[in-house]
């Protein structure tokens, strides 16, 4: 795998830049950028009076953390304020923690602002993006700028942070600018007002209003500000290098590579109708036509699910043992063949999702959170028995059926079952809580079960916020539109820019005839697919498949995959969802002079041709371009690319990569 890419490209003017914006705050507690309101006092930082202290250490090589902590002396309520600065990006980071440490309920504490504080610079302009909601609008970007006492504010639907909401910000100003991520799985808000001189921001959790009880704690959102000089083009670049430097995964160690992944079941939803002899049956066959799969894939449906006259609904969760029906002795033996053919057995759960007279609700309901009229119930793992069970359980499925990668979904909005089940005077708590659950639970998975990684789901990518990043990856990224290649291609051309590792499949919406869901995969299809995880969405049961196709493509996928994962990214069209249009990349890596432009002529693009003007070109090197589908190459001058571009030519409703390589004379 190719990773010399993943080098800081810091520059000594991004650490000024962020020295300038934040080193005030964690100069003195007093400073910090937090605030608060407790029994109606206004507080910023930790004041004086709470005696606050300081601590700094060394993590690593990179990570300089400094810890704050004060208490009040009248009601024992304490803040410690955890801060990170990376040495070899400009980025720090912090996290705020409440505790009661006194022997009785505190007074309200309410409006708890992770960040409140200012960025100054000339003409600001907010970058902003709206998430993903099972829409073709999803991840649409969009740029705002501001004047004085101008507004923006922002807030996901229904506790989900990336539900019609990104916490994901870029602020421009017209010399560079910062990059702002919101590290909160639950209910967050944020608010952009204009200054003469810049723009003042606050954001936390939504919703704050509350007495803690004698020894609870409570957590705001974890912040992340990267600064950066120059253009757009330069934050995302530096952002993905840092992404994957510092917060994609690295099970057991190492860092994520592109995978390839399949599955096989018969008629059914979802995967109800999978069993032991089907899914080795079908591992087989892709083993047979020459398909060397990374991951096997066992979606929904596995556990017992059935309704009370015997079908088996996907969605009857809260039952989570392997049907013993299809699966007598587990999962074992599927896990256990697909490593003997190189792949890891990847798994899905939803455990936050209770439907009514499941076996959790039967024997716990204490662990439910409901609400009048639906059927699903919230696990609520805030409770730390709940979450203990869940773990000990979700473990104890992971060694005995030979899981190696966790998928976690979560298909409703868990926001009012929080907040209709706790008092006037403990408002925000419940969803608190559960955030806090969440992410133990999934720090407890990683750390009793080395080498596992976790997807992460919800209803498509509504979960996807950093706190959630640094623990999983996101591979189903939207529900919406898995063959519509104008949509998903747009949806490609945000990502790229803030999570690199996410799936792609291989589906075809656009032939005549095929069914939605059919699978039929042509040439083009795998164009549209490719990404860091390419899906192969072929049914394996079918004999007239053309696997040499597939074999073709996926030699020429795993060829691009690295680069697509690990180098900087240049977008060459324009975000649009429109089918008579091209859409066009690049990605580079400097350090090695290879990279790929790709080039997709959407269905109806009147257009023969495109030119797009490379980035990261040397006008004194000279450049070999490769299409490793046709074998045809060209030797193109960098100061001729420079100044006349590279040219694609396709028919309509095609794709092709140029590989390129870089000689100096």
């Amino acid at each position: 795998m190719n990773t010399t890419c993943v080098m800081p490209i810091t520059q000594p003017a991004d650490m000024a830049k962020s020295r300038t914006w934040t080193s005030h705050w964690f100069a003195n507690a007093a400073d910090l950028p937090i605030a608060f309101v407790l029994d109606d006092r206004v507080i910023h930082g930790i004041p004086a009076a709470w005696n606050p202290s300081r601590k700094h250490r060394l993590l690593d090589a990179n990570l300089i953390e400094t810890v704050f902590t004060g208490q009040d002396p009248h009601t024992g309520l304490s803040v410690r304020v955890e801060c990170l600065e990376y040495r070899d990006y400009p980025v720090v980071e912090w996290v705020a923690w409440f505790t009661n440490t006194g022997q009785e309920a505190t007074p309200i504490l309410r409006d708890i602002r992770a960040l409140d504080g200012a960025f100054s610079g000339k003409a600001p302009a907010l970058y902003h993006c709206n998430g993903d909601f099972y829409s073709a609008e999803g991840y649409t970007p969009q740029e705002t700028p501001f004047s004085p006492g101008d507004a923006l504010t922002f807030a996901p639907n229904g506790g989900r942070p990336c539900d019609g909401a990104f916490p994901y910000y870029r602020i421009m100003f017209a010399d560079g600018g910062l990059t702002l991520a919101i590290g909160w799985p639950g209910q967050w808000a944020a608010s952009f007002t204009g200054l003469a001189d810049g723009v003042q921001v606050h954001i936390g959790q939504e919703k704050t209003h509350l007495r803690l009880l004698p020894g609870e704690s409570i957590r705001t959102p974890r912040m992340t500000v990267l600064a950066w000089t120059g253009d757009a083009t330069r934050a995302v670049n530096l952002w993905r290098r840092w992404y994957l430097a510092h917060i994609l995964p690295r099970p057991d160690g190492h860092p994520m590579r592109p995978l390839l992944a399949g599955c096989g079941t018969d008629d059914g939803e979802e995967f109800t109708a999978a069993t032991t002899e089907n899914q080795l049956r079908y591992i087989e066959k892709f083993v047979e036509h020459g398909l060397d799969l990374d991951v096997w894939w066992i979606d929904a449906g596995w556990y017992p699910c059935y309704t009370p006259d015997g079908e088996k609904k996907w969605w009857r969760t809260g039952t989570w043992e392997p049907d013993p029906a299809r699966f007598p002795a587990g999962l074992k033996a599927v896990s256990e063949q697909a490593a003997h053919n190189g792949a890891a057995l990847l798994l899905w759960f939803e455990p936050e999702r209770v439907f009514a007279g499941q076996k959790l609700e039967q024997e716990h309901p204490e662990w439910l959170l409901t609400l009048p009229n639906e059927n699903s119930r919230l696990l609520y793992v805030g409770n730390p028995a709940c979450r203990q069970w869940l773990t000990d359980h979700v473990c104890r499925l992971i060694q005995e059926n030979g899981i190696k990668i966790y998928r976690q979904d979560h298909n409703f909005p868990p926001l009012e079952y929080w907040r209709q089940n706790e008092a006037p005077d403990r408002q925000g708590m419940n969803e608190n809580l559960h955030v806090q659950g969440y992410l133990q639970f999934w720090d407890d998975l990683l750390a009793r079960n080395p080498g596992l990684w976790i997807d992460s789901c919800s209803s498509g990518g509504r979960r996807n916020d950093l706190e959630t990043m640094r623990r999983s990856v996101p591979l189903h990224y939207s529900d919406y539109g898995y063959g519509d290649h104008p949509v998903k291609l747009a949806f490609h051309r945000t990502l790229y820019e803030w999570i690199p590792y996410f799936k792609e499949a291989t589906l075809a919406w656009d032939i005549e005839g095929a069914a939605r869901f059919d699978h039929h995969v042509d040439r083009y299809a795998y164009h549209c697919g490719i990404a860091p995880m390419l899906f192969v969405t072929l049914d394996i049961r079918r004999d007239d498949y053309d696997f040499a196709l597939a074999r073709t493509m996926i030699a020429v996928w795993r060829r691009a995959a690295d680069l697509f994962l690990y180098s900087d990214y240049y977008p060459h069209t324009p975000f649009h969802r429109s089918a008579q249009a091209w859409v066009a990349w690049q990605f580079d890596c400097p350090e090695t002079g290879c990279g790929l432009i790709q080039g997709i002529r959407l269905p109806e693009a009147p257009e023969e041709t495109l030119t797009v003007y490379p980035q990261g070109v040397q006008p004194e090197a000279s450049y070999r371009f490769e299409n490793a589908e046709t074998g045809e190459t060209q030797d193109i001058e960098g100061a001729t690319l420079r100044e006349k571009g590279f040219t694609l030519t396709l028919p309509a409703r095609s794709g092709a990569i140029w590989f390129y390589r870089a000689t100096v004379s």
